[in-house]
């Protein structure tokens, strides 16, 4: 094998590399996986749903036997502090119990009968019964911002083994030692609890090539898929390719506007709202280092108020630190996202290295030589609502601690901005009693374009219940009538089946 064949990981903090060597997927791997994992699925969609529940939870259990492991090697591989990975990992065994509870509940399971009348005129009506089957195997391609959550045993493996599909994942290159531990901790219940080898494969890649050769294989059914509106284009293109067309599930890129209508400073409580909003709006634009599919990467609000609110978040943002990007490229990505904002005409600089609090204090100089090569402070920008509208700023995401402030003239403007918008996983509002007229004409507008509406709150965390969605149209994702996070993320691994006239004795399986 030579030096091109294998690749290695990285420290976010320091950018050295970490030890260990992850082979490509060759073509011969990846066939090998996928015609295994056919074979698995036969056994996999008629087995008893408690031994699908039973083996969520194993996979738990056994995770956290190995959690110091785990947690140690993601803290590397992401630059995440310790509580942000910690907080991850229990959302990570969480969902892989709750998930177990569904399995065995057959909630997806829905059935619907309709009566026959063989006495009907002119012609008979047979009966008909409907439910929901396993599509097969099922290709998931790790999440590089939530390792153990989206990722090997995250969102899409949970549904997917809860209705019975095996899972052929694809390790993201940003943190493939955390994925490996991951894989050999499914490999080792596969085992224990004696199910076929191919209900779970964990593959190493970070070639488009590997991509593209995967969801290709004929024997893939569906795809689970989280990252950028460009990798999910390639992929949704290459399922199109083939000769039987796949549904890609793809959750993409979104800017989560965060509308603050003009009540947000009454109430006679200026002072104590706009801290709180200041200080709520920047822990989420910096939580997890910025890496959030849900980060608030636009503010809309009056240009009349827009002073005030942006002098009390940069007193905040000074309280925070540079933190790692997840990966080099990564990096570059988000230096190239604030060159452009930096360099397109009206935009202003509100918030980067050594800006000045509103008390005119400068911080002291940069402490540059103690942070790595990935370490990036937060930025923030502000722009006249027309010159964003115009040059396409409202939808350009930037994946990193970046956040751009729209400044309108009144709230008409506001609601023609809010108009411009095509799709987000999340949108905004904060109110006062005062704007029941803007929050009525505000709401259904965003319904058009958010897959999740949020009232006097802030997008970054999310619950994972039977009311969860996690999409919205595109660019947000491609689909937005699925969700990759909650109960209904099972949908997406089901298909319908009709079965007219036969006799229920013959179906005692359906």
């Amino acid at each position: 094998m030579t030096d091109q064949d294998t690749f290695t990981a990285y420290n976010a903090a320091t950018g050295l590399p970490l030890p260990g060597n992850f082979a490509e997927a060759t073509a011969a791997d990846i066939d090998k996986a996928v015609r295994s994992a056919e074979v698995a699925f036969e056994w996999l969609r008629e087995c008893r749903p408690q031994r699908r529940g039973e083996f969520l939870r194993a996979v738990a259990a056994k995770m956290r036997l190995r959690e110091p492991e785990i947690l140690a090697r993601c803290e590397l591989e992401t630059g995440y502090l310790p509580e942000r990975v910690r907080g991850e990992f229990m959302r990570a065994t969480g969902q892989l119990e709750l998930f177990a509870g569904l399995a065995e509940e057959s909630v997806w399971d829905v059935r619907q009968f309709d009566s026959g009348n063989p006495d009907r005129k002119p012609f008979p009506q047979p009966e008909m019964r409907r439910r929901m089957i396993p599509v097969g195997p099922v290709a998931v391609f790790g999440a590089c911002n939530f390792p153990l959550a989206i990722s090997v045993v995250g969102n899409d493996f949970v549904a997917a083994i809860a209705v019975g599909c095996p899972v052929v994942v694809k390790s993201h290159p940003s943190h493939p030692g955390t994925c490996k531990l991951l894989g050999e901790v499914v490999d080792e219940v596969v085992a224990e609890m004696d199910f076929p080898e191919g209900t779970f494969t964990l593959l190493h890649g970070r070639r488009p090539e590997t991509s593209v050769a995967l969801v290709q294989h004929p024997g893939i059914a569906a795809v689970g898929f989280t990252g950028s509106p460009n990798g999910g284009r390639a992929l949704a293109q290459a399922c199109l390719q083939r000769e039987r067309p796949i549904p890609l599930f793809a959750e993409l890129g979104s800017t989560n506007p965060v509308f603050l209508a003009p009540g947000f400073l009454a109430s006679g409580a200026v002072e104590n709202r706009l801290e709180a909003i200041a200080s709520g709006f920047t822990t989420s634009l910096r939580f997890g280092n910025g890496h959030m599919c849900t980060k608030p990467g636009v503010v809309v609000m009056l240009d009349s108020q827009a002073k005030a609110f942006a002098e009390a978040v940069v007193d905040k943002m000074h309280a925070g630190m540079p933190m790692p990007m997840l990966s080099a490229g990564i990096a570059d990505a988000f230096d190239q996202g604030v060159a452009k904002l930096a360099d397109t005409t009206g935009v202003d600089e509100l918030y980067g290295p050594r800006s000045a609090r509103s008390d005119g204090a400068v911080p002291p100089d940069d402490q540059a030589a103690s942070f790595g090569p990935w370490h990036r402070d937060a930025r923030w920008f502000a722009v006249d609502a027309i010159t964003a509208a115009e040059q396409n700023l409202l939808h350009c995401e930037t994946f990193g601690p970046v956040s751009l402030l729209i400044r309108c003239t009144d709230e008409e403007q506001m609601l023609w901005v809010a108009k411009q918008f095509k799709g987000s996983l999340t949108a905004t509002l904060h109110v006062d009693q005062e704007d029941a007229a803007f929050q009525a004409s505000w709401l259904p507008i965003a319904e058009r374009f958010a897959g999740r509406v949020i009232y006097n709150g802030w997008p970054t965390g999310m619950e994972i219940g039977a009311a969860t969605h996690h999409g919205g149209p595109y660019p947000a994702s491609l689909d937005g009538r699925s969700t990759s996070v909650g109960y209904a993320s099972l949908d997406r691994f089901v298909r319908p089946v009709c079965y007219q006239g036969w006799p229920e004795e013959a179906l005692s399986r359906v």
